[in-house]
């Protein structure tokens, strides 16, 4: 007797468990799962929930939506994986649509247009100065000094030469001379003492000359430095990525922008797009580049950014899209592309891209919509 009941209770516990696996099957395969990752405006985390332009747009295209879901955290490079196995069934995040991942995953409609840029630590004034001074060699120094001395003796010789008869305050020989040097020097530089003061004709024609020839000389001269001290960036130029080609440049793994600068630039790629900032602010590499509206979010809103400045470069222009598993039902992604067409074009879509310093883009989207 006592055996039986053992063998009914495990019986029963067997039967009950079996039964339980199968409901639990049965209701993870009604479930999506829906990959995200933390990248700012578009997802992240405030007061301990998810926040951001694509999780709001998800939860407004869901909401009459009786389909379950479950919202995973993935790194990229695993997001982008879980969609190419099918274990992921939709990427939430903001996916560059790109011949190569098309391969591996569906997109839906796309909804934003984004571009890559590039940023750098800010130089401090003095670091400027010192590697301005730095990379002047003395013998270039010398060299500018010799011909900017050359200019002022030619001028100060052509207007003693006028003066010298005429005029008492330029006197004669060859302290006469050097009061033309002096008047020289102080025409060039706009002084204005008044001390010396051409009074021929000839001499007031070298005079005028001579302002006009020492107005472009000190704006190139001034030019130069200014470029030096402002513009120059670690010995590279601002308006052309190409230059970045001789430093080390951190991206984010898998993403758009390591695809299109791994063949040429020798870079660095980080998991996630914070361990690429921490890059960045600890010197791991010299320059960054990822999406523009990211980066923009990121230096807007964290005070440790304030000294990473952007470069006056915009390349790589993507379209963002969700990512979809080839698995999931066709059905199922012509209705979220369909839902988010209809999104971007509320005033609800409007209003939070404004929010988030992202409507700059709009006219793009509705070019292509």
């Amino acid at each position: 007797m006592k055996e039986k009941t053992i063998f009914l209770l495990i019986l029963f516990f067997g039967i009950y468990f079996l039964h339980a696996q199968e409901k639990s099957e049965s209701t993870k395969g009604d479930t999506l799962v829906v990959g995200y990752n933390i990248n700012a405006p578009f997802i992240y985390i405030k007061n301990g929930k998810l926040d951001g332009v694509n999780y709001r747009m998800w939860k407004n295209i869901t909401a009459n939506d009786p389909t379950h879901y479950i919202l995973e955290n993935h790194p990229l490079d695993s997001l982008l994986l879980g969609l190419s196995n099918g274990t992921i069934d939709i990427g939430l995040s903001p996916l560059t649509i790109t011949s190569s991942r098309s391969k591996k995953f569906d997109f839906s409609i796309p909804y934003y247009v984004s571009n890559s840029t590039g940023v750098v630590k800010e130089i401090s004034g003095l670091k400027k100065i010192e590697r301005f001074l730095s990379s002047i060699s003395i013998l270039r120094l010398l060299k500018v000094l010799g011909f900017l001395f050359l200019l002022l003796a030619i001028f100060g010789f052509l207007v003693w030469i006028f003066e010298r008869k005429k005029n008492n305050e330029f006197g004669k020989g060859f302290k006469g001379f050097w009061n033309g040097i002096w008047w020289s020097a102080v025409t060039m530089t706009t002084v204005g003492y008044g001390d010396k003061i051409p009074k021929t004709v000839g001499g007031r024609i070298i005079g005028l000359i001579w302002m006009f020839v020492a107005i472009i000389l000190i704006s190139s001269i001034t030019a130069g430095i200014t470029s030096s001290l402002t513009v120059e960036k670690l010995g590279l130029n601002n308006d052309d990525f190409s230059s970045f080609k001789k430093i080390k440049i951190g991206t984010v793994k898998n993403s758009a922008t390591e695809n299109r600068l791994i063949d040429y630039y020798n870079i660095k790629s980080y998991h996630t797009f914070d361990e690429l900032l921490q890059g960045l602010k600890y010197d791991e590499v010299q320059a960054i580049s990822h999406d523009e509206p990211l980066i923009l979010f990121a230096l807007k809103n964290n005070e440790e950014y304030q000294d990473f400045e952007i470069l006056n470069i915009s390349f790589n222009q993507s379209l963002y899209a969700m990512g979809f598993s080839k698995n999931l039902d066709a059905k199922k992604k012509d209705e979220i592309s369909k839902k988010i067409l209809e999104y971007t074009e509320s005033n609800d879509w409007k209003i939070l891209l404004t929010k988030n310093n992202l409507i700059a883009n709009q006219h793009l989207i509705l070019e292509i919509n």
